[in-house]
């Protein structure tokens, strides 16, 4: 995604390829949500950064941009966390107003995918991730 798609993006809403969050220093929890939804669904774009205000999204920034990068990809790449090894797309972007960590998570070809138990399982649901039902998890 270049900064242009990106700019465009954050002047949308969020979809399913498409998911914002606010991310000052720390991972949020909820995006080992969002890789297990685009892993098991048809893949899309994690980009931490942003705050959303109402319907709109607007550059907050991330603090120190390398430890986060660093976390996220070793947490996807050690198995440890995910059932399966996620290869993430990581791109980082400047802005004046911070600097934004964008992760591309590419749909699995072995799934379901999940993290700590088989119950961690999540699809994507227009803009929302949802918990798979056990019959989509077998």
């Amino acid at each position: 995604m270049t900064k242009e798609e990106l700019i465009n993006r954050i002047n949308d809403l969020e979809w399913e390829v498409f998911e914002a969050k606010e991310a000052k220093s720390e991972l949020p929890k909820s995006v080992w949500e969002t890789v297990s939804s685009f892993s098991n669904t048809a893949g899309g774009w994690i980009v931490l950064g942003l705050k959303q205000n109402n319907d709109e999204f607007e550059v907050a920034g991330v603090k120190n941009i390398e430890k986060l990068e660093l976390d996220f990809n070793n947490t996807l790449s050690a198995k440890q966390k995910f059932n399966v090894l996620i290869r993430p797309v990581i791109k980082k972007y400047h802005f004046a107003e911070g600097d934004i960590l964008s992760s591309y998570i590419p749909l699995s070809d072995k799934k379901p995918v999940g993290f700590n138990n088989p119950e961690n399982t999540f699809v994507r649901n227009g803009s929302d991730d949802v918990r798979a039902t056990k019959a989509e998890i077998d």
